[in-house]
């Protein structure tokens, strides 16, 4: 991608991996929601250029986006693909690349918040070697002659001990040979991800008012010392907290909103 797809794939990203420090354990299905879609743009080419198409108005895409796909994925994904139909993209198929990018994200992060990314990894690179080592293995993986569907079901049954995420990917990785990339390209791709993503996490913020660039500066230095890791923060701005600020690290919440002190209180007197 070039520099104007990048940026754009990367404000996507902090956007999406916000969404998911609240939707812990619902990343497989998101990510399978996400490549649905994929596949529906990609057998859609003309639907995937009137989406990337920088001479029609940004909401104008996203309002296309929203009447084509509404009901057809889950709704978080709907909402993700508006966002991408409103940047602009610098090639043919930029979008559709990110979307790939942020399914296969999904999962590192799901694999990420049980702490077993570096599992993942491991894991990937193992099937990697094995595809490599195995020519009719490899045939019949990656092969196009024979049916994606039960390729895709050949890798599960051989690979079931492994983690759900691990195999999600290698599954994903199978179909993309439709579209041109060879598993082995997938799973190196996959393994820079995971290692990529094992460097920094994201902090979901809720807060009842904006944070100064102070504020969000010292925030995220706390906690990246808190998690020795380098910590990307996001704000959500909910007036209902009243005061204080809400933090979601994977699976932690830290919750020092006004809110909560006051439900506390009322427990309390209720009790």
């Amino acid at each position: 991608m070039r520099s104007a797809s990048t940026a754009a794939l990367g404000r996507a990203r902090e956007r999406w991996e916000a969404l998911l420090t609240q939707r812990g354990g619902e990343e497989i299905e998101l990510a399978r929601s996400i490549f649905a879609l994929v596949d529906i743009l990609r057998k859609n080419p003309a639907l995937l250029g009137a989406l990337e198409d920088n001479a029609r108005a940004p909401e104008d895409r996203a309002t296309l986006a929203h009447n084509v796909v509404h009901g057809k994925v889950a709704d978080e994904v709907t909402e993700l693909l508006q966002g991408l139909a409103r940047e602009y993209w610098s090639e043919k198929d930029d979008l559709g690349r990110a979307l790939e990018a942020l399914g296969a994200r999904t999962l590192m992060v799901g694999a990420q918040r049980e702490g077993k990314l570096s599992e993942v990894e491991e894991q990937l690179y193992v099937i990697m070697r094995t595809l490599r080592a195995n020519r009719d293995l490899r045939i019949a993986v990656g092969d196009t002659y024979f049916e994606v569907g039960r390729r895709q079901e050949l890798v599960r049954n051989l690979f079931a001990p492994y983690l759900n995420y691990t195999v999600e990917l290698l599954v994903r990785a199978v179909a993309n040979t439709m579209h041109g990339y060879p598993p082995i390209r997938s799973l190196t791709y996959y393994m820079e991800m995971a290692a990529e993503q094992g460097l920094r996490i994201v902090a979901s913020v809720t807060s009842a008012v904006p944070l100064t660039r102070e504020q969000e500066e010292r925030l995220t230095a706390i906690l990246s010392r808190s998690y020795n890791k380098d910590v990307k923060v996001h704000v959500t701005i909910d007036p209902a907290v009243i005061g204080g600020i809400r933090i979601h690290v994977a699976d932690d919440v830290i919750d020092g909103t006004l809110a909560s002190r006051l439900r506390g209180v009322r427990e309390a007197f209720s009790n």
